[in-house]
């Protein structure tokens, strides 16, 4: 039964997503359809039905969660997988649009054009700048890591220790969390996919040499704690550029694309994990892809409220001055992990557990959260993509979208959707950037106006 109804919601959900998204091709690669296939299909739909069917029973977390917890989670997902592209699909009507596929086609279709003027200089101040500051930041970022994960997993250290390592870089950071989040982990991709599009579009070597900086600055902030995901998202990031400046990806730049980063997960695997063989391998990837993201939304259900009351908005306000004397709790994924291996996280070694977004949902509201959630979280995403897609067409607005289209927190937690520093920053930054280079050529247009002003009144003079 549960595998027949899974079938029926797929098949519906890839029809309601096809509208929305514009294309579900892979060479047509976009925000909507890598949502659907990557982490709705791939990171949690197939793992609720392998769980509820009770088929991967030998996977070490799955004798934790009981018969309801798995009859629960599954059905939050199938739910996930119908009400999000409906909320889409409400917010495409408000627009006044049955569905996006002629709008995407026409956009990705359309050329990539400069802002302000034909070199577009007002606009590139501002963004060397940014750039400065980010490098600025990696600088920053790793002058302050007592020591550098990446370097001690090369010379030869044991995966005890490197996870020891990666949890004390991440979460004891001397330095400003901020700065380092915002102005290196985030900002330095976004900028490197712009200065892509500047390359693209002019073809100067300055735009290449700015690219290449920031690819490199980017390697640096994606990896300094030897996470693999980050990094190779980022090369995915590649892919959804390509077809926002082509019109498609390339059979042979998808498959060189994809290879480049399989080639470099099999690397970290072998360097940083401990593996010794491809079947290890094989085993690992298996569990981590298939089941590791999914599994957090189950053991949500199998928690809460049984082993933890529901958090509420106590998890929300962890942003707000402690002074305010607010109660305050950890968040959804944190709490998961200390329940189930408090000794990991005693030690150090332990991070977090995310899920699909339902799983704090579930935990923070109950069922009024699992209900509203997926409503909630498709009206945003669409939002954020239709706006984007109206915009023009410019390598700005085409590197935060194809930053944004890998990098929504669809398995990373419902907070983010509600309040999240790096979401509201690129906003900004995105805003900001726009703003400072009309703000410089609306004074060169007056400067220029008065100096002309100037050489009439002297002319004047001169005549009379």
């Amino acid at each position: 039964m549960f595998t027949t109804v899974s079938v029926i919601v797929i098949i519906l959900s890839w029809y309601l997503f096809r509208k929305v998204a514009g294309s579900m091709k892979p060479t047509r690669l976009n925000m909507v359809s890598w949502i659907f296939y990557a982490q709705l299909v791939v990171f949690s739909f197939i793992g609720s039905v392998l769980v509820v069917n009770g088929w991967v029973d030998d996977y070490y977390l799955a004798p934790i969660i009981g018969k309801d917890a798995r009859f629960y989670g599954w059905l939050a997902i199938q739910y996930t997988m119908i009400a999000m592209p409906l909320s889409m699909l409400f917010i495409n009507y408000l627009h006044g649009r049955k569905s996006n596929i002629r709008f995407f086609h026409t956009y990705i279709n359309s050329p990539v054009v400069t802002i302000t003027s034909k070199k577009d200089s007002y606009i590139l101040f501002p963004l060397y700048l940014c750039s400065f500051l980010s490098l600025a930041t990696v600088i920053y970022t790793f002058a302050l890591m007592k020591e550098i994960p990446i370097y001690r997993a090369f010379q030869g250290v044991d995966t005890q220790t490197l996870a020891l390592l990666r949890m004390e870089t991440f979460m004891k950071f001397e330095g400003s969390e901020t700065a380092r989040k915002l102005l290196g982990v985030t900002l330095t991709p976004i900028l490197s996919y712009v200065a892509y599009g500047y390359w693209r579009l002019t073809k100067l070597r300055i735009h290449l040499l700015w690219f290449l900086t920031m690819f490199v600055l980017s390697f640096f902030i994606l990896t300094y704690n030897i996470a693999k995901a980050p990094f190779i998202f980022y090369i995915m990031g590649f892919l959804f550029l390509n077809v926002l400046t082509n019109g498609y990806i390339r059979k042979r730049t998808f498959f060189y694309l994809i290879s480049f980063s399989a080639a470099l997960i099999i690397m970290a695997y072998f360097i940083f994990m401990g593996v010794s063989n491809f079947e290890k391998l094989f085993e690992i990837m298996w569990h981590r892809i298939l089941l590791g993201q999914v599994m957090g939304t189950f053991l949500s259900f199998e928690y809460f409220p049984a082993m933890h009351d529901y958090i509420g908005f106590s998890s929300f306000l962890r942003f707000l001055p402690p002074a305010l004397g607010l109660d305050t709790s950890e968040r959804a994924f944190r709490v998961i992990m200390e329940i189930m291996n408090p000794g990991a996280v005693a030690d150090g070694t332990a991070g977090v557990v995310t899920s699909l977004y339902i799983q704090e949902a579930w935990a923070n509201f109950g069922i009024l959260g699992v209900i509203i959630a997926p409503l909630y979280v498709g009206m945003f995403v669409q939002i954020v993509y239709l706006y984007l897609l109206k915009f023009k067409k410019t390598p700005l607005s085409i590197g935060v979208l194809a930053y944004l289209s890998y990098k929504m927190p669809i398995t990373s937690g419902f907070y983010h959707f509600i309040f999240d520093d790096a979401l509201m920053f690129i906003f900004v930054f995105f805003i900001m950037v726009y703003v400072t280079a009309l703000t410089l050529k609306k004074f060169k247009k007056q400067e220029a106006y008065k100096k002309r002003i100037k050489i009439i009144s002297y002319s004047s003079h001169l005549a009379v």
